[in-house]
């Protein structure tokens, strides 16, 4: 979900007193990387932070810091893309990835319709300016076809040392774009989705393939979470609504974090998706 909340507030950078400053904070940013640990024992959280890094950025780091043991990764998103180069995105980056929090840099793909060498180009500036851990695809085709061209944006981001990858078609997928990104987030809506459209085909293949984002729901179902846990490797539910749903951490983060701490399934006899460098 491709967002609109700045309008003309964010920073440009005009001049600089002082290169070395420049150097330096580029450095810090490429320096730290927190290792992403996405696998089928545990279910971590998917953040879509959408708004300019302030407080709310160190109240999702204290979250993390009294629930060290769950997968916290941040969906960075300064202009539906990397937009101009903010030195408060590149510092607060930082910070998320000191406390063990990873980034993805936010890329939209319209649905494989976009040319590739501009998103190729968005990779490489946040690999550059900013540092982040991987990238996540918004608006990613779900019908076959475009298998290729995602396969080439991974392959790309990966290239670079950006070793984690999301889709989001916001749906089910085919599944053969299993393989060709890390993650694929199945649903994105309000409500919650059935159990039913986690299971499935799905249940053949390793649950950190697939992901969930919820928004609109109230009251935290901690039933519901026990049972996605078990079928998809990263989850995000919030209370917060349209138009923009991903601007404010919801309510029961800490809640979350802990339903998502106590959840684990381990599946076995499970179908590998044809490796991503194979896969035509």
């Amino acid at each position: 979900m491709k967002h609109d909340l700045f309008g003309n507030w964010k920073i440009i950078i005009l001049g600089l007193s002082s290169g070395v400053f420049l150097t330096v904070i580029f450095l810090t940013a490429a320096l730290s990387s927190p290792t992403i640990n996405v696998d089928d024992t545990k279910t971590g959280i998917l953040i879509p932070l959408y708004r300019h890094p302030d407080s709310t950025w160190d109240d999702l780091i204290q979250v993390k810091h009294a629930h060290p043991s769950v997968t916290i990764i941040a969906i960075v998103n300064p202009d539906n893309g990397p937009g101009f180069w903010d030195p408060t995105y590149v510092l607060g980056i930082k910070k998320l990835q000191s406390a063990g929090i990873p980034s993805l840099g936010y890329v939209y793909t319209s649905y494989g319709s976009r040319n590739s060498s501009e998103i190729t180009a968005d990779i490489g500036v946040y690999k550059n300016w900013y540092g982040v851990n991987g990238i996540f695809f918004d608006e990613m085709a779900h019908v076959p076809g475009k298998e290729g061209y995602y396969l080439h944006l991974n392959n790309y981001a990966k290239s670079l040392g950006l070793n984690f990858t999301v889709g989001n078609p916001g749906k089910d997928i085919s599944p053969s774009y299993l393989g060709t990104v890390d993650n694929i987030v199945i649903y994105e809506n309000s409500g919650l989705p059935s159990i039913e459209l986690l299971t499935g085909w799905h249940t053949k293949y390793s649950k950190s393939n697939f992901s969930i984002l919820s928004y609109g729901v109230d009251n935290l179902d901690e039933k519901f979470v026990q049972s996605a846990s078990k079928h998809v490797g990263l989850i995000y539910i919030t209370d917060k609504t349209l138009p923009n749903p991903w601007y404010s951490l919801t309510s029961y983060l800490d809640k979350l974090a802990s339903l998502v701490a106590s959840s684990s399934d381990s599946k076995k006899d499970l179908v590998s998706p044809m490796p991503a460098q194979n896969k035509q």
